[in-house]
């Protein structure tokens, strides 16, 4: 009694003390304060547990109501401002409390104890970016700080934390939170593109977007893309396409993104035109997708000149599912089928082996076969030899990216952290390409024949992991053979063989215009001379690669060039480039600063106050030089708005929302009729089934006596029949069968 206080808040904090303290929870009762002024005149602070709660209109109807809290407890301190000493007193103070108390390892769990500082809130949210899981993180913070008891909030805090700021990103609705999202990123680059397509109820059912890295990557290395869909990495259970591709470090790239509605040939025509115009219309030599016949239809009449090539992977398994059941204990067909799509370099060679299988194998009738082979030039290396690849023969590119996204993404997410979480990915992509640079400036390539002018200068001009393959071919020259050569207007025309290997390769050389071809197409495939050019360029005495052979997108200077973005405006993959420089420059020096000074305390001390002169002086530095290019722009003070609206910007108030899509979650097996039904129905169906099972083992008992008698020989359906029965049985009755056989 008689204690006094400056303010409010300092009697509150006192309260909160004291509760933690002596091991109860506390609340504020009431307040008065003054018309004039609004000051608090009085308060009265309780114990959490004072009064009773007031009784719930629908108790009746709950079945398993809240416990208890209060106890109606009378303990309470009461304050009242004095005029004379302006100064809050003490009153009115009961200290006895009518239940039991905390004990001091249970205090940190009171609500009054728990309290998330901006400190606190500013390490969630980097740690929630980060994509660490709240569980993890949690630990984290309890490990650093000593102990759960020290964090200072508890994990429903934290989650509860999370969930609130959530849903104030959410305010606008999820197309305005996107639009907003899109916004934002388009005024910190001006070459951020995205585009959305409304349905007639003005709702968005498509988007695209490419940020201004993925405009420069795909100006450089845009000649060779693959294209596929994943499922479960949002909550609208939306596909998700990605167009990726290899950089000079045959490393992953991204060009765009994109959440369709649905795969529709009309979704996959208005993205495939998107995205050419995201990119100036610049398309690509070819593109891989799986075997989606309205991605390969969209493709046919947006990109009629872009060759299209199906994903050997997905044909496999297509392979294995629509063909390995014709000969199950015998996996020769599926070798075969193998054979054709990646061995044979000649297309009669080709066209004799598939006409051998169809025979063989007697699958003249099999659909899936007939319709493969109407795509032979998508998929099979002897129709695709002219066909600029890179190598690439598979969507495997996408399926690796789609791998790590699920790492990060899942069907919970909302729109905005999908974004979030998507954009971590692709940054980890792009750093793995910064380390790769790193290595190819830090590290001298390891040229295996150092007195070779050739592999001197291609050192130099690829980046390690492409003169790595072409020092390989280079190490396979040294067994090629020249079985004969003629000559025809100054037109050399080799024909090469390999030691210990079948085949041979024409190679065709003009050393007037510098142009050579081999038959194995390895240059117009992958971008690089193969084995048998470079034998021939030996024996020609050419020891300097001529510059037409020596791609540039392979090279280390892939990227020295100017890119232009839809607007015909330079494309900068950091807009801020200079300031980023200059922040990352001054965090190095005060980091090493404040490591210094923190050793003694005289350091520290000069430097806290050297640092709050220096802040005030660089806040009116700051200001005087606003107002100075405010001035300058002849700018009311208000943020200056780009004039290039881009004709794809929806206006939040046009869009009425995002189309609900009525999927799955995921690629999962439909269900059949028979277990759509209701449970009493499908079990009356399963004991029918059981009945007539039974009849029919007792037919199988009578056939198996007969086949005993009378040794006749059992159709292969019928066999096919009896696995099927013995599987049913649980295998119970396999004997039925093996006395059959």
């Amino acid at each position: 009694m008689g204690m006094k206080f400056e303010t409010v808040e300092d009697a509150w904090q006192f309260w909160v003390n004291y509760g933690a303290r002596i091991g109860f929870d506390v609340r504020k009762e009431w307040s008065n304060k003054n018309k004039n002024d609004q000051r608090i005149t009085s308060a009265r602070f309780v114990c959490n547990k004072q009064g009773f709660r007031k009784t719930d209109k629908r108790d009746h109807q709950t079945k398993c109501p809240r416990a208890e809290t209060r106890t109606n407890c009378g303990s309470r301190m009461g304050i009242i401002f004095n005029k004379d000493t302006q100064k809050y007193k003490i009153t009115d103070f009961v200290r006895e409390h009518n239940h039991m108390l905390h004990t001091p390892e249970t205090v940190h769990m009171m609500s009054s104890q728990r309290k998330i500082s901006q400190v606190q809130a500013m390490e969630i949210d980097l740690v929630n970016d980060s994509g660490i899981k709240t569980k993890a993180s949690y630990e984290l913070m309890s490990r650093r700080g000593g102990g759960k008891s020290s964090v200072g909030y508890t994990y429903i805090d934290k989650k509860n934390y999370i969930g609130r700021k959530r849903q104030r990103e959410l305010k606008y609705g999820e197309a305005g939170t996107l639009l907003r999202y899109f916004q934002q990123q388009s005024l910190e680059n001006p070459s951020f593109f995205y585009a959305t397509q409304l349905d007639s109820e003005e709702q968005i059912t498509n988007i695209f977007w490419a940020d201004a890295r993925m405009i420069m990557d795909y100006s450089y290395f845009g000649d060779v893309v693959t294209f596929d869909t994943t499922y479960k990495t949002n909550n609208q259970y939306r596909p998700l396409g990605v167009f990726i591709g290899f950089n000079h470090h045959k490393g992953i790239t991204v060009f765009g993104g994109s959440l369709l509605y649905d795969e529709t040939i009309e979704s996959f025509e208005w993205l495939f035109r998107t995205f050419l115009e995201a990119h100036n219309n610049k398309k690509p030599i070819t593109i891989f997708t799986d075997q989606d016949q309205a991605m390969a239809s969209a493709l046919v009449n947006i990109m009629p000149n872009v060759h299209h090539g199906l994903c050997t992977w997905h044909i496999m398994q297509n392979a294995i599912k629509h063909v390995g059941n014709i000969v199950k204990d015998d996996r020769r067909l599926l070798k075969d089928f193998k054979k054709c799509m990646y061995q044979y370099d000649d297309q009669q060679k080709f066209e004799k082996k598939w006409e051998t299988i169809i025979d063989y194998y007697n699958v003249k009738e099999n659909t899936w076969l007939k319709g493969i082979y109407e795509k032979k030039e998508k998929w099979a290396k002897c129709y695709m030899n002219d066909v600029f690849t890179l190598g690439m023969r598979s969507t495997q590119l996408s399926e690796s990216l789609n791998g790590d996204l699920k790492d990060y993404l899942n069907c919970e997410l909302n729109i905005l952290d999908f974004f979030k979480n998507f954009v971590r990915v692709v940054e980890d992509k792009r750093y793995n390409e910064l380390k790769a640079e790193f290595d190819s400036r830090q590290k001298l390539p390891r040229v295996r024949m150092p007195k070779s002018p050739l592999l001197q200068q291609v050192a130099r001009v690829y980046t390690p992991s492409v003169f790595e393959l072409f020092e390989e071919e280079f190490d396979w020259s040294l067994s090629a053979s020249i079985k004969h050569h003629n000559e025809t207007c100054n037109v050399y025309t080799y024909v090469i063989g390999m030691f210990n290997q079948y085949g041979e390769y024409i190679v065709t050389i003009n050393p007037s215009e510098n142009t050579i071809c081999c038959s194995c197409k390895k240059f117009e495939t992958f971008g690089y001379l193969c084995s048998h050019s470079l034998k021939v360029l030996n024996v020609m005495d050419i020891k300097i690669l001529p510059e037409k052979y020596i791609l540039k997108r392979w090279s280390r200077e892939a990227k020295n060039e100017s890119v232009q973005d839809v607007n015909g405006k330079e494309v900068h993959a950091d807009a801020n480039l200079s300031a980023t420089q200059r922040y990352r420059y001054l965090c190095s020096i005060l980091v090493k600063l404040a490591s210094k000074a923190s050793q003694y305390e005289e350091t520290y001390d000069f430097l806290g106050r050297a640092s709050n002169e220096l802040c005030k002086q660089v806040e009116s530095m700051c200001v005087n030089l606003n107002k100075v290019t405010v001035e300058n722009s002849g700018v009311d003070g208000s943020s200056s708005k780009s004039k290039d609206k881009k004709e794809n910007d929806e206006s939040p108030s046009n869009v009425k929302g995002i189309k609900k899509t009525a999927g799955q979650k995921g690629r999962r097996r439909p269900k059949s009729w028979v277990e759509k039904l209701p449970k009493k129905k499908k079990n009356d169906i399963d004991s029918v089934a059981d009945k007539v099972f039974e009849k029919f083992k007792g037919f199988l008992c009578d056939a198996q006596a007969y086949n005993l008698n009378h040794s006749f020989q059992l159709s292969q359906d019928t066999r096919t029949l009896l696995n099927n029965v013995d599987t049913r049985n649980g295998n119970q009755d396999s004997n039925i069968t093996s006395h059959m056989n």
